[in-house]
């Protein structure tokens, strides 16, 4: 079913959402592009908004005589830990498997192509640790 609503809006079968989705975007690019500011800064700020609001509805509701709405408690169970635990294993096994492959010479196309990577990695962060010091 939302694979349907997706396609709809990416071909522009419901203009209001597809419209209003372009709008949201822009609107969100200016608000990053204008202030300077990351992401996160922006949604920490957003955030510490949306808490201060709770604080005061619920001190004035309590001035008011009024019941305050609960928040939903939120409780990780004990299973849904373990999953993700067991599947973090299983990728760090998995992980230490091909290394101990490229270490003992059995995957070498593994081999240079970690090399390749390392290589890249290093000429664009090189730059950036010289530079400073070369040019104050």
């Amino acid at each position: 079913m939302f694979w349907l609503l997706a396609a709809d809006v990416l071909l522009w079968k419901r203009r209001r959402v597809s419209l209003g989705i372009i709008i949201v975007a822009t609107v969100a690019w200016l608000v990053f592009e204008r202030s300077g500011l990351s992401f996160l800064t922006i949604c920490s700020n957003v955030l510490l908004f949306l808490i201060v609001l709770r604080f005061l509805h619920a001190n004035y509701a309590s001035m008011r005589d009024k019941p305050v709405q609960g928040l939903p408690e939120l409780v990780l169970s004990e299973e849904m830990v373990n999953y993700a635990a067991a599947s973090f294993r299983i990728k760090v096994n998995y992980m230490l498997l091909m290394a101990h492959d490229i270490t003992l010479g059995k995957d070498f196309r593994l081999f240079f192509t970690v090399c390749y990577q390392y290589a890249v990695c290093l000429h664009l962060y090189l730059p950036l640790v010289i530079s400073p010091h070369r040019f104050p």
